[in-house]
């Protein structure tokens, strides 16, 4: 990571405060059937330029445990449930190990169709797999969701993300040998590219990912939402970035080969919040004519995963392209 990039944006990290109330665990709703259980940790131990991921205090056993016992799952119709923190799931500084024990002997052996896990990819061991598995059985299907961002290593110093591709592919095979599945995060809106060169980043990053990482590996891309007190905000408030459009998320799907299509997912494309991102982000931008539209089609492509569907719809989407894009 780059020093000075580094020790700024952990000073912008010392403004963020919890709002009072804010729960040490949540369970939200981000789609019908799909369920967020949110720890509210200490924050993540990397410093990306996109990310305000940071708080002032640790969680432990004894704080967690009795709020966390007042969620009934069996209340909710779940199919997938995403087990995140404020970084890194599986990293003991957020997550105490006697806590990563007792979340996953909760969430075991409920029906949930799919687990996933959102983490660091460095966090993840042998050690923490075998238990893991151990926990929530061989049967259940489970997903690591890794930040990846770019596999070009200059768009990722932009990023300040700091990656060794060699043992990122690694771990991907680790996790293949516990029949434990990859999501690939992928950003779409690097500072300091042009459009063009933005999405021609993503477009080679699925290229990467799909011909190196385990067969089954999925992405999820990321339209950038720009947060406060994140390197991001202070490059737009000097005026040399801004929030992309929308319409280059379109764009970039519209662009992805036929292929491809059934192994992406999206997000953050302009409807999510949870506890601690609520009204400090700014989503992809669009004009009041055409925002339902839009979210109307991230919601039907994101529910949809037959590659010819999502061809049909985004020749369709892209045909009507209006005219705050051009």
């Amino acid at each position: 990571m780059n020093e000075y990039l580094t020790r700024e944006i952990w000073k912008m990290r010392k403004n963020i405060v919890t709002t009072p109330g804010t729960p040490v665990v949540s369970l939200n709703e981000v789609k019908k059937g799909i369920f967020q259980l949110l720890f509210t940790s200490c924050g993540c131990n990397n410093a990306c330029s996109f990310c305000n991921y940071g708080f002032d205090y640790h969680l432990t056993l004894e704080m967690v445990k009795p709020e966390l016992q007042k969620i009934k799952l069996e209340d909710y119709n779940i199919n997938v449930l995403q087990l995140e923190s404020n970084g890194s799931f599986l990293s003991e500084r957020e997550i105490p190990y006697d806590l990563f024990i007792e979340a996953l002997k909760f969430v075991s052996h409920r029906g949930i169709q799919e687990i996933e896990i959102e983490t660091h990819y460095t966090t993840i061991t042998e050690k923490k797999l075998q238990v893991i598995r151990e926990i929530l059985g061989w049967e259940q299907e489970i997903y690591f969701e890794l930040g990846f961002e770019s596999s070009a290593e200059d768009v990722r110093a932009i990023y300040n993300k700091d990656i060794d591709i060699d043992e990122f592919l690694k771990t991907a095979e680790l996790c293949k040998k516990y029949n434990i599945g990859i999501l690939v995060n992928v950003l779409l809106g690097a500072p300091f590219l042009t459009r063009e060169e933005q999405i021609q980043d993503v477009l080679d990053s699925l290229d990467f990912i799909f011909k190196n990482m385990p067969e089954g590996t999925m992405c999820v891309l990321f339209p950038i939402n720009i947060k406060e007190n994140t390197m991001l905000k202070h490059w737009q408030d000097i005026g040399v970035y801004d929030q992309i459009s929308s319409w280059e998320f379109v764009e970039l799907l519209y662009r992805i080969p036929e292929k491809y299509l059934d192994k992406i997912s999206i997000a953050w494309f302009g409807t999510r919040e949870n506890t601690f991102t609520k009204g400090i982000s700014q989503f992809p931008k669009t004009c009041n004519k055409c925002r339902d539209k839009l979210i109307d089609f991230y919601v039907n492509f994101y529910t949809h995963l037959d590659s010819n569907y999502r061809k049909k719809i985004l020749e369709n989407i892209w045909k009507t392209r209006c005219t705050c894009d051009k």
